[in-house]
């Protein structure tokens, strides 16, 4: 009876993914018609954006109209900021209509900000079927180079909003799938290894064991989609933090403890992974992981800038399947998928401009060079209007006449006392401390300070891999002051007596720590990237102090 309930289960999910799949072909075909008329199409999503933008507060204001062509329309509107369009936003989301568009507000995205705790992204019917727009030919794309794909399940990773905002925000806002048109989601949760309903838990901390639990109970697990590869790290690690627990729970099928916080939500079981799990004596491994997930046939995370070093990470744990990177998502919109071994732009989705960083010149998707380094400009079904990123990119190629590119960095540097510090450099500083294999190099904090007889330094957080002495320490910090004094900037402040000398923090809490910080920003867990440059901007732990008087 089990060999035909597991036989049915295969049809069940290969039929399922097959009919997915075709339900995208539509716009698979229309992307990859796109890729060779670029200023067509994105002329024509200017036009078709005109129309639900024009009759808003925002078309009023800006005096647009629905025939305005590309020229016209950058002469009466110009470059923009979360902070122009803040006041907006908050009119809508105490109940104002058409602010930014005719449409109506289907939620409101929260995510971090550079100047404020929390952007709230609107998210309109309009906007939804532009990220579709990308995911579509994305999907197709996916199964058509990876078919183990259609032998089992797959997890999508959640938004996993801080635990503080669940008690004030809508349910959907906190699944992913509800960016998806009904009828994906139909097909996607039929295939889903992790019930919608976990993003209803109390807490974070809930979604996540209870996330961990249907995954490890999974064996028909065929593609793993995280955003952040240290979220999916860290997931692992909780099987090890939590092993008793977990074997509890698979061994018995409840919920055990945490049954008031998982209300509704059936309990996984697998006796076989809790005796695994009994018996397993080290640490989480590729060896422990192939055997929980036989199947996994791919697996795609962030693999660019700072988070290439974690997404080596993952893969070595997960070799069993292959791997592919994002293209640039953000909560305003999605600017590049993975499509043919490439990353184009989301030619069918938004409207794109992009500015030269060399030159500050402004160009239209169409006028792009190979090589260029760009910041990425979106005006979006949202309602937002020539709405600048903050990341840069390279122009990669071309994939027909579609620009194609490659994630660089963000471009939110830091300038505590005029010491002009970038994440390039950054990088740089880590990447010079992992000459000691026996750390791992995090990110790197910028740490002001409150008490006038102290001065600011920048904090190196690193992770052990093994023990390190403090003799090893004190060189790492020493190598890290004299890579910072080669940059001008940072020796002038130095030496004017602006700035203190690096310190170096190593803990097994390090990742833990750089999500507190974010989450007590309102960053989104599953969603966070770790930076390599990031300003410290709450309360010092005990760790950090410890650090500065060493």
């Amino acid at each position: 009876m089990t060999l035909i309930n597991g036989i049915s289960r295969k049809v069940v999910h290969k039929l399922t993914h097959k009919v997915a799949s075709n339900l995208s072909l539509h716009g698979y075909k229309q992307f990859c018609t796109a890729l060779a008329h670029p200023q067509a199409v994105q002329r024509e999503k200017l036009s078709a954006l005109l129309k639900v933008i024009v009759p808003s507060v925002s078309g009023k204001k800006y005096n647009l109209s629905t025939s305005l062509f590309y020229e016209e329309f950058i002469r009466k509107v110009p470059i923009t900021e979360y902070e122009d369009w803040a006041e907006q936003i908050e009119k809508a989301r105490s109940g104002s209509s058409q602010e930014l568009s005719v449409e109506t507000n289907e939620r409101f995205q929260p995510t971090s900000g550079s100047t404020s705790k929390i952007k709230w992204i609107p998210y309109t019917q309009s906007f939804l079927n532009e990220l579709d727009a990308a995911i579509s030919p994305w999907m197709v794309d996916m199964y058509k180079g990876n078919p183990g794909m259609l032998k089992g399940t797959h997890y999508w990773s959640l938004s996993w909003v801080p635990t503080e905002l669940r008690r004030t925000i809508s349910g959907a806002v906190n699944d992913d799938l509800k960016l998806l048109p009904w009828w994906k989601r139909v097909f996607t949760g039929l295939t889903s290894s992790v019930p919608e309903g976990v993003s209803l838990a109390e807490t974070s901390e809930d979604s996540q064991f209870a996330t961990l639990c249907y995954l490890l109970a999974d064996k028909s697990l065929t593609f793993l989609s995280v955003w952040s590869p240290t979220f999916a790290l860290t997931l692992f690690d909780n099987i090890i933090k939590h092993k008793l627990e977990l074997v509890s729970v698979l061994a018995t099928g409840k919920w055990g403890n945490r049954a008031t916080a998982l209300p509704g939500l059936k309990c996984p079981k697998s006796q076989h992974v809790a005796e695994m799990l009994l018996q397993w004596k080290g640490s989480i491994s590729g060896e422990l992981l192939q055997q929980i997930w036989p199947k996994l046939a791919l697996v795609s995370a962030w693999d660019t800038s700072s988070s290439m070093t974690w997404a080596n990470k993952l893969k070595n744990l997960l070799p069993q399947g292959e791997f592919q990177g994002k293209g640039l998502w953000a909560t305003e919109g999605v600017v590049s998928i993975p499509f043919q071994g490439q990353y184009p732009l989301a030619i069918c989705s938004h409207f794109y401009e992009f500015i030269d960083l060399d030159t500050e010149e402004v160009f239209p998707a169409w006028q792009l060079k190979q090589d260029q380094i760009v910041r990425p400009v979106l005006t979006t079904g949202s309602g937002l209007l020539r709405y600048a990123m903050k990341d840069k990119l390279r122009v990669s190629g071309f994939l027909q006449d579609c620009p194609c590119f490659e994630f660089l960095g963000r471009l939110d540097g830091i300038d505590l006392v005029g010491e002009k510090m970038s994440p390039e450099i950054a990088l740089e500083v880590m990447h010079s401390a992992e000459q000691n294999p026996r750390l791992t190099a995090i990110t790197m904090f910028a740490m002001p300070v409150n008490n006038e007889n102290e001065k600011p330094f920048y904090l190196l957080l690193c992770e052990p891999n093994s023990h390190i002495s403090e003799l090893e320490m004190q060189q790492i910090a020493a190598n890290a002051e004299a890579e910072l004094q080669a940059c001008f900037h940072y020796q002038l402040a130095r030496d004017l007596g602006q700035l203190d000398t690096l310190k170096v923090c190593c803990s097994q809490n390090a990742r833990e720590l750089y999500y507190s910080r974010c989450e007590a920003r309102g960053m989104v867990v599953g969603n966070i990237k770790i930076e390599p440059l990031v300003l410290w901007d709450i309360d010092m732990p005990d760790i950090f102090l410890e650090a500065v008087a060493a």
